[in-house]
């Protein structure tokens, strides 16, 4: 069998996912929208992964998708789980609805528990995390300063640099455009281990 690219694979886990947690495969238009590109272009990963032998589609049908193989990328790998998303500029809302899996590489996780979250602004720029990254995060509720983290304020949570100063802290970006978050109530959810960008 010819192996997926690295988009037919992120297809096949979404498809492979969501069979896993509804007993039926999404239809061609909720893949398009989760990966946010059109029905045409949905339907031609579709039909690639059924091209190389990693799906069966019914004729017809919309939801008549069957899993054959579920591909993994070489090397030493594991999932991760994708919990929606967090703010690189200001703290949104944290979506924490499962999303998916991603193949995240063992060395960069090194066994401990971690989570991975979708990218959003452009605040962390300077640190080399941009805009539509996934963030692997390794889960811990502390931080050193310096420490690039996942914080929680209120009912947001943002990805900034952690500093602890007298009866506060600092959640620093790493762009000039956006000042510094000052709190006495934030709750660190994890270290930024590493980040996963595609092309």
């Amino acid at each position: 069998m010819k192996s997926l690219t690295e988009r037919q694979n992120e297809v096949l886990a979404f498809i492979t996912d969501h069979v896993e947690r509804h007993s039926y495969p999404p239809t061609i238009r909720e893949i398009a929208e989760h990966f946010g590109i059109s029905v045409k272009g949905a339907y031609d990963h579709v039909k690639a992964l059924e091209k190389k032998g990693a799906l069966r589609l019914g004729e017809n049908r919309s939801r008549a998708m069957e899993v054959l193989r579920r591909e993994r990328p070489e090397g030493d790998v594991r999932d991760v789980p994708l919990l929606g998303s967090v703010a690189a500029g200001k703290p949104i809302f944290a979506d924490e609805n499962f999303e998916g899996s991603v193949h995240v590489p063992t060395e960069m996780t090194r066994n401990r528990q971690c989570f991975a979250l979708r990218v959003r602004g452009d605040s962390m720029r300077d640190a080399g995390i941009l805009d539509g990254d996934i963030a692997v995060i390794e889960e811990r509720p502390m931080a050193s300063d310096g420490e690039i983290v996942v914080a929680m304020i209120d009912d947001a949570v943002t990805l900034k640099r952690f500093y602890r100063e007298a009866g506060r802290i600092r959640l620093a970006a790493e762009n000039p455009a956006y000042a510094p978050i000052y709190t006495q109530d934030a709750r660190v959810l994890g270290k930024l281990r590493g980040v996963i960008r595609v092309y």
